[in-house]
Protein backbone atom coordinates (compact mmCIF):
# COMPACT_ATOMS: atom_id res chain seq x y z
CA UNK A 1 0.00 0.00 0.00
CA UNK A 2 1.22 3.40 -0.05
CA UNK A 3 2.24 3.28 3.41
CA UNK A 4 1.17 -0.15 4.73
CA UNK A 5 3.52 1.81 7.19
CA UNK A 6 1.32 4.96 8.00
CA UNK A 7 2.15 7.31 6.01
CA UNK A 8 -0.12 8.55 3.48
CA UNK A 9 0.34 8.51 -0.36
CA UNK A 10 0.15 11.47 -2.47
CA UNK A 11 -3.43 11.60 -4.12
CA UNK A 12 -4.09 11.74 -7.65
CA UNK A 13 -6.60 14.20 -8.99
CA UNK A 14 -9.83 11.92 -9.55
CA UNK A 15 -11.43 11.05 -13.02
CA UNK A 16 -14.47 11.15 -14.00
CA UNK A 17 -14.14 8.83 -16.59
CA UNK A 18 -13.10 5.72 -14.41
CA UNK A 19 -14.79 4.02 -11.71
CA UNK A 20 -12.72 3.94 -8.36
CA UNK A 21 -12.75 1.33 -6.04
CA UNK A 22 -12.35 2.67 -2.45
CA UNK A 23 -11.86 -0.57 0.37
CA UNK A 24 -11.42 0.29 3.84
CA UNK A 25 -9.74 -2.29 6.31
CA UNK A 26 -10.33 -2.29 9.84
CA UNK A 27 -7.33 -3.54 11.78
CA UNK A 28 -6.20 -4.12 15.28
CA UNK A 29 -3.94 -1.33 14.36
CA UNK A 30 -4.04 0.03 11.89
CA UNK A 31 -7.31 1.51 9.42
CA UNK A 32 -6.44 1.22 5.51
CA UNK A 33 -7.78 2.87 2.83
CA UNK A 34 -7.36 1.87 -0.99
CA UNK A 35 -8.95 3.67 -3.58
CA UNK A 36 -7.95 2.25 -7.32
CA UNK A 37 -9.07 0.47 -10.02
CA UNK A 38 -8.24 -2.04 -12.72
CA UNK A 39 -6.35 -1.30 -16.03
CA UNK A 40 -6.35 -4.30 -17.93
CA UNK A 41 -3.53 -6.37 -16.20
CA UNK A 42 -2.36 -3.81 -13.94
CA UNK A 43 -4.13 -2.01 -10.50
CA UNK A 44 -3.99 1.69 -10.73
CA UNK A 45 -3.61 3.36 -7.35
CA UNK A 46 -5.45 7.13 -6.39
CA UNK A 47 -4.96 6.42 -2.56
CA UNK A 48 -3.64 4.36 -0.09
CA UNK A 49 -3.09 5.19 2.95
CA UNK A 50 -2.99 4.35 7.00
CA UNK A 51 -3.63 5.89 9.55
CA UNK A 52 -3.05 3.78 13.30
CA UNK A 53 -5.88 3.93 15.48
CA UNK A 54 -5.29 0.65 17.37
CA UNK A 55 -9.01 -0.61 17.95
CA UNK A 56 -7.77 -3.56 19.34
CA UNK A 57 -6.23 -2.62 22.11
CA UNK A 58 -6.56 -4.92 24.97
CA UNK A 59 -8.92 -6.77 23.27
CA UNK A 60 -6.87 -10.14 23.31
CA UNK A 61 -6.71 -9.45 27.07
CA UNK A 62 -10.10 -8.53 28.01
CA UNK A 63 -12.01 -9.58 25.59
CA UNK A 64 -13.48 -6.23 25.08
CA UNK A 65 -12.92 -2.92 22.55
CA UNK A 66 -12.24 -0.11 24.53
CA UNK A 67 -14.45 3.24 23.97
CA UNK A 68 -11.90 5.50 23.22
CA UNK A 69 -10.11 2.96 20.68
CA UNK A 70 -14.12 2.81 19.47
CA UNK A 71 -14.04 6.66 18.97
CA UNK A 72 -10.65 6.82 17.25
CA UNK A 73 -11.33 4.85 14.73
CA UNK A 74 -14.78 6.30 13.99
CA UNK A 75 -13.06 9.29 13.55
CA UNK A 76 -10.66 7.86 10.97
CA UNK A 77 -13.54 5.96 9.13
CA UNK A 78 -15.47 9.23 9.10
CA UNK A 79 -12.71 10.62 7.23
CA UNK A 80 -11.90 7.98 4.62
CA UNK A 81 -16.10 7.89 3.57
CA UNK A 82 -15.66 11.45 2.72
CA UNK A 83 -11.85 10.94 0.51
CA UNK A 84 -13.84 8.26 -0.90
CA UNK A 85 -16.51 10.63 -1.99
CA UNK A 86 -14.34 12.90 -3.98
CA UNK A 87 -13.27 10.04 -6.09
CA UNK A 88 -16.93 9.12 -6.20
CA UNK A 89 -16.12 6.03 -4.87
CA UNK A 90 -18.16 4.21 -1.80
CA UNK A 91 -16.01 2.01 0.56
CA UNK A 92 -16.43 -1.61 0.88
CA UNK A 93 -15.20 -2.13 4.70
CA UNK A 94 -14.20 -5.24 6.12
CA UNK A 95 -12.54 -6.07 9.74
CA UNK A 96 -10.43 -8.43 11.32
CA UNK A 97 -8.69 -9.93 14.19
CA UNK A 98 -9.54 -7.46 16.60
CA UNK A 99 -13.18 -7.16 16.33
CA UNK A 100 -13.51 -10.91 15.84
CA UNK A 101 -12.09 -11.38 19.62
CA UNK A 102 -14.20 -8.97 21.18
CA UNK A 103 -17.58 -9.73 22.89
CA UNK A 104 -18.76 -6.43 22.46
CA UNK A 105 -18.31 -5.82 18.25
CA UNK A 106 -21.48 -4.79 17.83
CA UNK A 107 -20.59 -1.10 19.76
CA UNK A 108 -18.38 -0.87 16.88
CA UNK A 109 -19.85 -2.56 13.96
CA UNK A 110 -23.11 -0.47 14.32
CA UNK A 111 -21.58 2.51 14.48
CA UNK A 112 -19.53 2.29 12.00
CA UNK A 113 -21.94 1.02 9.70
CA UNK A 114 -24.05 4.54 10.47
CA UNK A 115 -20.78 6.81 9.53
CA UNK A 116 -19.69 4.56 6.21
CA UNK A 117 -23.65 4.44 5.02
CA UNK A 118 -23.50 0.33 5.04
CA UNK A 119 -22.50 -2.90 7.02
CA UNK A 120 -18.87 -3.33 7.69
CA UNK A 121 -17.96 -7.02 6.65
CA UNK A 122 -16.26 -9.42 9.61
CA UNK A 123 -14.18 -11.26 7.66
CA UNK A 124 -13.31 -15.09 9.12
CA UNK A 125 -9.46 -15.85 9.68
CA UNK A 126 -9.50 -18.24 6.22
CA UNK A 127 -10.90 -15.21 4.51
CA UNK A 128 -8.10 -12.70 5.40
CA UNK A 129 -5.49 -15.37 4.90
CA UNK A 130 -6.98 -15.75 1.32
CA UNK A 131 -7.31 -12.55 0.43
CA UNK A 132 -3.54 -11.45 1.54
CA UNK A 133 -2.12 -14.45 -0.74
CA UNK A 134 -4.36 -12.90 -4.01
CA UNK A 135 -3.56 -9.37 -3.47
CA UNK A 136 -0.11 -11.06 -4.43
CA UNK A 137 -0.73 -13.93 -6.38
CA UNK A 138 -3.00 -11.79 -9.00
CA UNK A 139 0.25 -9.80 -10.11
CA UNK A 140 2.66 -12.24 -10.00
CA UNK A 141 1.92 -13.97 -13.40
CA UNK A 142 4.23 -17.14 -12.14
CA UNK A 143 2.80 -20.55 -11.60
CA UNK A 144 5.77 -20.82 -9.29
CA UNK A 145 5.43 -21.79 -5.05
CA UNK A 146 4.28 -18.78 -3.31
CA UNK A 147 4.31 -18.22 0.33
CA UNK A 148 2.41 -15.07 1.87
CA UNK A 149 3.11 -13.63 5.44
CA UNK A 150 0.46 -11.14 6.60
CA UNK A 151 1.81 -9.88 10.12
CA UNK A 152 -1.05 -7.84 11.90
CA UNK A 153 -2.12 -6.32 15.12
CA UNK A 154 -3.83 -9.40 16.15
CA UNK A 155 -3.46 -12.37 13.79
CA UNK A 156 -0.63 -13.67 11.62
CA UNK A 157 -2.17 -15.08 7.95
CA UNK A 158 0.22 -17.15 6.26
CA UNK A 159 -0.63 -18.66 2.89
CA UNK A 160 0.85 -21.39 0.69
CA UNK A 161 0.52 -21.72 -3.39
CA UNK A 162 1.63 -22.51 -6.64
CA UNK A 163 0.70 -19.31 -9.04
CA UNK A 164 -2.71 -18.50 -8.25
CA UNK A 165 -4.25 -21.33 -6.32
CA UNK A 166 -4.17 -21.25 -3.01
CA UNK A 167 -2.94 -24.87 -1.18
CA UNK A 168 -3.33 -24.23 2.13
CA UNK A 169 -3.62 -21.24 4.83
CA UNK A 170 -3.64 -20.89 8.71
CA UNK A 171 -4.84 -17.56 10.30
CA UNK A 172 -2.74 -17.65 13.66
CA UNK A 173 -3.57 -16.11 16.71
CA UNK A 174 -0.67 -14.04 17.28
CA UNK A 175 -0.12 -10.57 16.32
CA UNK A 176 2.51 -7.38 17.08
CA UNK A 177 0.24 -5.93 19.47
CA UNK A 178 -0.96 -8.72 20.74
CA UNK A 179 2.03 -10.89 21.99
CA UNK A 180 3.49 -7.16 22.72
CA UNK A 181 0.82 -6.89 25.26
CA UNK A 182 1.06 -9.98 26.52
CA UNK A 183 5.32 -10.21 26.92
CA UNK A 184 6.47 -6.97 27.05
CA UNK A 185 6.94 -4.59 30.26
CA UNK A 186 9.79 -2.37 29.78
CA UNK A 187 11.32 -0.13 27.33
CA UNK A 188 13.57 -1.47 25.92
CA UNK A 189 12.56 -4.84 26.30
CA UNK A 190 13.87 -7.39 28.30
CA UNK A 191 16.08 -9.90 26.31
CA UNK A 192 14.24 -12.45 27.76
CA UNK A 193 10.69 -10.89 26.94
CA UNK A 194 11.79 -10.95 23.18
CA UNK A 195 13.16 -14.64 23.63
CA UNK A 196 9.50 -15.19 25.01
CA UNK A 197 8.06 -13.62 21.85
CA UNK A 198 10.00 -15.63 19.36
CA UNK A 199 9.49 -18.87 21.20
CA UNK A 200 5.37 -18.56 21.18
CA UNK A 201 5.42 -17.21 17.51
CA UNK A 202 7.86 -20.27 16.54
CA UNK A 203 5.87 -22.39 18.51
CA UNK A 204 2.84 -21.50 17.27
CA UNK A 205 3.88 -21.82 13.69
CA UNK A 206 5.11 -25.09 14.22
CA UNK A 207 1.77 -26.71 16.01
CA UNK A 208 -0.46 -25.03 13.49
CA UNK A 209 1.15 -25.26 10.09
CA UNK A 210 3.43 -28.04 9.73
CA UNK A 211 5.73 -26.83 6.35
CA UNK A 212 8.82 -27.88 4.18
CA UNK A 213 11.34 -25.81 3.38
CA UNK A 214 10.98 -23.13 1.20
CA UNK A 215 13.63 -20.23 0.40
CA UNK A 216 11.07 -17.24 -0.35
CA UNK A 217 9.21 -15.86 1.80
CA UNK A 218 6.76 -12.67 0.64
CA UNK A 219 5.66 -9.96 3.70
CA UNK A 220 2.85 -7.57 3.57
CA UNK A 221 1.57 -5.15 5.66
CA UNK A 222 2.71 -2.64 8.44
CA UNK A 223 5.33 -4.76 10.14
CA UNK A 224 6.83 -6.18 6.71
CA UNK A 225 7.01 -2.88 5.20
CA UNK A 226 8.27 -0.59 7.83
CA UNK A 227 11.05 -2.96 8.62
CA UNK A 228 12.01 -2.64 4.65
CA UNK A 229 12.17 1.20 4.80
CA UNK A 230 13.87 0.90 8.42
CA UNK A 231 16.64 -1.58 6.47
CA UNK A 232 17.01 0.97 3.65
CA UNK A 233 17.61 3.82 5.97
CA UNK A 234 15.19 5.80 4.43
CA UNK A 235 13.85 9.39 5.49
CA UNK A 236 10.31 8.77 5.27
CA UNK A 237 7.60 6.11 4.14
CA UNK A 238 7.77 5.54 0.09
CA UNK A 239 5.79 2.92 -1.61
CA UNK A 240 7.86 2.45 -4.65
CA UNK A 241 11.44 2.68 -2.74
CA UNK A 242 9.82 -0.38 -0.66
CA UNK A 243 7.57 -2.74 -2.59
CA UNK A 244 9.37 -5.48 -4.36
CA UNK A 245 12.66 -5.18 -2.22
CA UNK A 246 14.27 -8.58 -1.18
CA UNK A 247 16.10 -9.21 2.02
CA UNK A 248 18.02 -11.72 3.76
CA UNK A 249 17.21 -13.32 7.06
CA UNK A 250 20.44 -12.37 8.70
CA UNK A 251 19.58 -8.76 7.94
CA UNK A 252 16.37 -9.13 9.19
CA UNK A 253 17.00 -11.00 12.43
CA UNK A 254 20.09 -7.98 12.68
CA UNK A 255 17.56 -5.34 12.50
CA UNK A 256 15.45 -6.73 15.29
CA UNK A 257 18.03 -7.26 17.48
CA UNK A 258 19.36 -3.67 16.99
CA UNK A 259 15.69 -2.01 17.39
CA UNK A 260 15.14 -4.62 20.24
CA UNK A 261 18.24 -2.56 22.12
CA UNK A 262 16.60 0.96 22.71
CA UNK A 263 14.13 2.36 23.63
CA UNK A 264 10.72 3.40 21.69
CA UNK A 265 11.19 6.94 21.10
CA UNK A 266 15.32 6.17 20.53
CA UNK A 267 13.73 3.83 17.10
CA UNK A 268 12.07 6.69 15.85
CA UNK A 269 15.45 8.94 15.87
CA UNK A 270 17.03 5.95 14.12
CA UNK A 271 14.75 5.13 11.81
CA UNK A 272 12.67 7.99 10.80
CA UNK A 273 10.59 6.29 8.33
CA UNK A 274 9.01 4.32 11.93
CA UNK A 275 5.73 5.95 12.35
CA UNK A 276 6.06 6.68 16.49
CA UNK A 277 2.33 5.35 16.72
CA UNK A 278 4.22 1.63 15.55
CA UNK A 279 7.41 2.39 17.69
CA UNK A 280 6.33 0.10 20.83
CA UNK A 281 5.49 -2.69 18.84
CA UNK A 282 7.54 -2.89 16.09
CA UNK A 283 10.06 -5.30 17.86
CA UNK A 284 7.18 -8.24 18.79
CA UNK A 285 6.24 -7.58 14.75
CA UNK A 286 9.78 -8.05 13.54
CA UNK A 287 10.30 -10.78 15.90
CA UNK A 288 7.04 -12.88 14.54
CA UNK A 289 9.10 -11.82 10.97
CA UNK A 290 12.02 -13.70 12.41
CA UNK A 291 9.95 -16.71 13.65
CA UNK A 292 8.14 -17.25 10.44
CA UNK A 293 11.28 -17.43 8.35
CA UNK A 294 12.60 -19.75 10.61
CA UNK A 295 9.36 -22.01 10.25
CA UNK A 296 9.27 -21.62 6.43
CA UNK A 297 13.09 -22.16 6.04
CA UNK A 298 13.19 -18.78 4.07
CA UNK A 299 16.73 -17.26 3.46
CA UNK A 300 14.54 -14.54 1.95
CA UNK A 301 12.28 -11.87 2.62
CA UNK A 302 10.30 -10.41 -0.35
CA UNK A 303 8.77 -7.27 0.19
CA UNK A 304 5.27 -6.33 -1.17
CA UNK A 305 3.52 -2.96 0.07
CA UNK A 306 0.15 -5.04 -0.43
CA UNK A 307 -2.76 -6.72 1.69
CA UNK A 308 -6.04 -8.14 1.58
CA UNK A 309 -7.37 -4.55 0.46
CA UNK A 310 -6.06 -5.27 -3.19
CA UNK A 311 -8.11 -8.10 -3.51
CA UNK A 312 -11.64 -6.61 -2.85
CA UNK A 313 -10.95 -4.19 -5.63
CA UNK A 314 -13.22 -5.28 -8.40
CA UNK A 315 -12.59 -5.22 -11.90
CA UNK A 316 -14.88 -3.72 -14.17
Amino acid sequence: MSPNSGEPATPRAADPRGSWRAVIDIGTNSVLLLVARWRGQDIEIALDQATITRLGKGVAATGVLAPESIARTLAVLKQYRATAAQYGATPLAVTTEGVRLASNRDEFLRPAAEVLGAPVRLLSGAEEAELSFRSVAQETGSAGPLRVLDIGGGSTELAVGEGEQLVSSVSHPIGAVRLHERFVAHDPPEPSEVAQIELAALDTFRRGQPLAAYPILTGLAGTVTTAAAMLRELPAYERDAVDATAFAYAQVRDLRDRAAQVTAAERCRLWPALDPARADVIVAGLTILVAAMQHCGATSLVVRDRGLRYALIERD
